[in-house]
Protein backbone atom coordinates (compact mmCIF):
# COMPACT_ATOMS: atom_id res chain seq x y z
CA UNK A 1 0.00 0.00 0.00
CA UNK A 2 1.51 3.32 -1.01
CA UNK A 3 1.60 6.42 1.17
CA UNK A 4 -1.03 8.30 -0.84
CA UNK A 5 -3.54 5.49 -0.48
CA UNK A 6 -2.88 5.18 3.26
CA UNK A 7 -3.27 8.95 3.64
CA UNK A 8 -6.58 8.75 1.75
CA UNK A 9 -7.83 5.91 3.92
CA UNK A 10 -7.02 7.85 7.09
CA UNK A 11 -8.96 10.88 5.83
CA UNK A 12 -11.85 8.71 4.69
CA UNK A 13 -11.92 7.15 8.17
CA UNK A 14 -11.91 10.60 9.76
CA UNK A 15 -14.80 11.66 7.56
CA UNK A 16 -16.82 8.54 8.33
CA UNK A 17 -16.13 8.99 12.07
CA UNK A 18 -17.34 12.61 11.92
CA UNK A 19 -20.54 11.59 10.11
CA UNK A 20 -21.28 8.80 12.60
CA UNK A 21 -20.58 10.93 15.69
CA UNK A 22 -22.55 13.90 14.30
CA UNK A 23 -25.51 11.67 13.50
CA UNK A 24 -25.37 10.12 16.99
CA UNK A 25 -25.43 13.58 18.55
CA UNK A 26 -28.35 14.60 16.32
CA UNK A 27 -30.35 11.50 17.29
CA UNK A 28 -29.70 12.08 20.99
CA UNK A 29 -30.63 15.76 20.66
CA UNK A 30 -33.98 14.91 19.04
CA UNK A 31 -34.71 12.09 21.49
CA UNK A 32 -34.11 14.51 24.36
CA UNK A 33 -37.29 16.38 23.39
CA UNK A 34 -39.26 13.39 24.67
CA UNK A 35 -37.19 12.83 27.82
CA UNK A 36 -38.82 13.56 31.19
CA UNK A 37 -38.14 16.94 32.78
CA UNK A 38 -36.91 17.46 36.34
CA UNK A 39 -36.44 20.67 38.27
CA UNK A 40 -32.82 21.54 38.75
CA UNK A 41 -30.46 24.27 39.90
CA UNK A 42 -27.18 25.51 38.47
CA UNK A 43 -24.34 25.08 40.96
CA UNK A 44 -21.27 26.04 38.89
CA UNK A 45 -21.12 28.02 35.68
CA UNK A 46 -17.73 29.40 34.80
CA UNK A 47 -15.69 30.11 31.72
CA UNK A 48 -12.35 28.36 31.36
CA UNK A 49 -9.70 29.28 28.85
CA UNK A 50 -6.88 26.89 28.11
CA UNK A 51 -3.44 28.32 27.37
CA UNK A 52 0.04 26.95 26.84
CA UNK A 53 2.87 27.65 29.26
CA UNK A 54 3.68 30.68 27.06
CA UNK A 55 0.17 32.09 27.58
CA UNK A 56 -0.91 31.25 24.04
CA UNK A 57 -4.58 30.27 23.76
CA UNK A 58 -4.79 26.67 22.52
CA UNK A 59 -8.55 26.24 22.69
CA UNK A 60 -11.46 28.57 22.58
CA UNK A 61 -13.39 29.34 25.68
CA UNK A 62 -15.07 26.43 27.42
CA UNK A 63 -17.97 26.45 29.85
CA UNK A 64 -17.66 24.41 33.01
CA UNK A 65 -21.19 23.63 34.15
CA UNK A 66 -22.58 21.66 37.09
CA UNK A 67 -26.25 21.41 37.98
CA UNK A 68 -28.22 19.27 40.39
CA UNK A 69 -31.61 17.67 39.74
CA UNK A 70 -33.78 15.07 41.44
CA UNK A 71 -35.16 11.86 39.92
CA UNK A 72 -37.10 9.42 42.15
CA UNK A 73 -35.71 10.86 45.38
CA UNK A 74 -32.13 10.66 44.08
CA UNK A 75 -30.08 13.82 43.65
CA UNK A 76 -28.12 13.64 40.42
CA UNK A 77 -25.48 15.91 38.92
CA UNK A 78 -25.35 16.99 35.29
CA UNK A 79 -22.85 18.92 33.23
CA UNK A 80 -24.19 19.30 29.69
CA UNK A 81 -26.06 22.24 28.26
CA UNK A 82 -26.71 20.41 24.97
CA UNK A 83 -25.49 17.42 22.97
CA UNK A 84 -22.62 19.53 21.62
CA UNK A 85 -19.21 20.40 22.94
CA UNK A 86 -18.82 22.74 25.89
CA UNK A 87 -16.32 24.96 24.06
CA UNK A 88 -17.36 27.92 21.97
CA UNK A 89 -15.66 29.92 19.26
CA UNK A 90 -17.22 33.21 20.27
CA UNK A 91 -16.62 35.00 23.54
CA UNK A 92 -19.98 36.76 23.13
CA UNK A 93 -21.84 33.47 22.71
CA UNK A 94 -20.25 31.74 25.69
CA UNK A 95 -20.96 34.76 27.91
CA UNK A 96 -24.64 34.72 26.83
CA UNK A 97 -24.88 31.01 27.71
CA UNK A 98 -23.14 31.59 31.04
CA UNK A 99 -25.51 34.46 31.89
CA UNK A 100 -28.54 32.31 31.02
CA UNK A 101 -27.23 29.58 33.34
CA UNK A 102 -25.72 31.60 36.17
CA UNK A 103 -25.09 29.84 39.51
CA UNK A 104 -28.30 29.59 41.51
CA UNK A 105 -30.57 29.68 38.46
CA UNK A 106 -33.51 27.25 38.49
CA UNK A 107 -33.53 25.12 35.31
CA UNK A 108 -35.57 22.43 33.60
CA UNK A 109 -33.32 19.39 33.21
CA UNK A 110 -34.13 16.75 30.60
CA UNK A 111 -32.87 13.32 31.55
CA UNK A 112 -32.76 9.98 29.77
CA UNK A 113 -35.40 7.71 31.36
CA UNK A 114 -33.23 4.66 30.61
CA UNK A 115 -30.20 6.27 32.25
CA UNK A 116 -31.25 9.20 34.49
CA UNK A 117 -27.61 10.21 35.03
CA UNK A 118 -27.52 11.28 31.36
CA UNK A 119 -29.02 14.75 31.14
CA UNK A 120 -28.95 18.07 29.34
CA UNK A 121 -30.63 21.45 29.49
CA UNK A 122 -31.29 22.18 25.80
CA UNK A 123 -32.59 19.39 23.53
CA UNK A 124 -32.23 19.49 19.76
CA UNK A 125 -29.39 20.10 17.34
CA UNK A 126 -26.28 21.97 18.35
CA UNK A 127 -23.68 23.67 16.11
CA UNK A 128 -21.43 20.68 16.83
CA UNK A 129 -23.68 18.41 14.76
CA UNK A 130 -23.41 20.67 11.71
CA UNK A 131 -19.65 21.03 12.21
CA UNK A 132 -19.16 17.25 12.33
CA UNK A 133 -21.44 16.69 9.33
CA UNK A 134 -19.53 19.35 7.40
CA UNK A 135 -16.15 17.81 8.19
CA UNK A 136 -17.49 14.36 7.35
CA UNK A 137 -19.03 15.38 4.04
CA UNK A 138 -15.99 17.33 2.91
CA UNK A 139 -13.41 14.67 3.79
CA UNK A 140 -15.41 11.76 2.38
CA UNK A 141 -16.43 13.59 -0.80
CA UNK A 142 -12.80 14.56 -1.50
CA UNK A 143 -11.06 11.31 -0.54
CA UNK A 144 -13.55 8.74 -1.83
CA UNK A 145 -13.05 9.64 -5.53
CA UNK A 146 -9.28 9.76 -5.04
CA UNK A 147 -9.26 6.26 -3.56
CA UNK A 148 -11.43 4.88 -6.36
CA UNK A 149 -9.24 6.37 -9.10
CA UNK A 150 -7.01 3.89 -10.92
CA UNK A 151 -3.32 4.63 -11.24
Amino acid sequence: MNGRRLFGLVFLGLGMWALVVGTGKAIEGFRAYSWPVAKGRIIISRIKEFRTSHKIRVARLCLEMDYLYMVEDKILEGHRVSVGWDCFGSETRIKRVQERYAPGTAVQVRYDPMNPKRSLLEPGLDWTVFFLWGIGLITTSVTWPLLRRKK
